[in-house]
């Protein structure tokens, strides 16, 4: 089986407080990571494949992040997020270590993936951040992100949050099918989102001041 994850913060003590949902408070961040790795293990078996769309660990210990990943089974890829620095920093040592299962440590590390399954019909961009205007948008491609934990990002079309936080499971093709195939395909141009421009480049540069105004509520 293919699943699509995010977000699953190992070591982050004060996480329960920001994403209570799903998550339970520990006396230990070791007994925090033993639930969320019998979690992770009670779905993924050595041979299913986790795309994990970042913030693995929250941990600034390299062995500790080890100690995790070397515990969670499946054939793990990563896409990098904002706390996945030191992964980044030593991707060699991720990619080249056999954990418990067998597999690598993480079979591949990426900031950004664009991916073709023989099991999906839809085109998959993977990033850690929500996207705005994403490869393919026009054309139905699907894109899964996370970041944001237990919220949604207000973009129009076949965008979803793929969180831990937000679905307390893994995803799989079909639910992620079941979420996005009847969204509309987004347009690059003509949608209600277009400012009307000036050639005069000073009366443009208002122009331009007061829709960013507008966009942030401040108008």
């Amino acid at each position: 089986m293919i699943y699509f994850t995010s977000d699953w913060h190992f070591s982050h003590k004060n996480i329960v407080k920001f994403c209570p949902t799903f998550r339970k408070p520990f006396e230990s961040l070791d007994k925090m990571n033993d639930e969320l790795i019998d979690i992770w293990n009670a779905t993924i078996k050595p041979d299913d494949v986790v795309y994990n769309l970042g913030d693995v660990s929250f941990s600034h210990d390299l062995k500790e992040i080890e100690k995790v990943l070397s515990r969670l089974n499946g054939k793990h890829h990563l896409i990098l997020g904002n706390h996945d620095n030191l992964i980044k920093r030593h991707k060699e040592r991720f990619l080249t270590q056999i954990k418990n299962d067998g597999n690598p440590m993480l079979s591949s590390i990426n900031d950004y993936l664009k991916l073709t399954l023989k099991e999906s019909k839809h085109t998959l961009i993977l990033s850690h951040y929500p996207i705005d205007e994403w490869d393919g948008c026009h054309k139905g491609y699907y894109h899964l992100h996370g970041h944001i934990h237990d919220r949604m990002a207000k973009v129009k079309g076949k965008i979803l949050n793929v969180g831990f936080d937000l679905h307390g499971r893994f995803l799989t093709l079909a639910d992620i099918d079941e979420f996005l195939q009847e969204l509309p395909n987004l347009s690059h141009f003509g949608g209600d989102d277009e400012i009307v421009l000036n050639a005069d480049v000073m009366t443009n540069k208002e122009i331009i001041r007061q829709e960013l105004l507008k966009i942030n509520g401040l108008l």
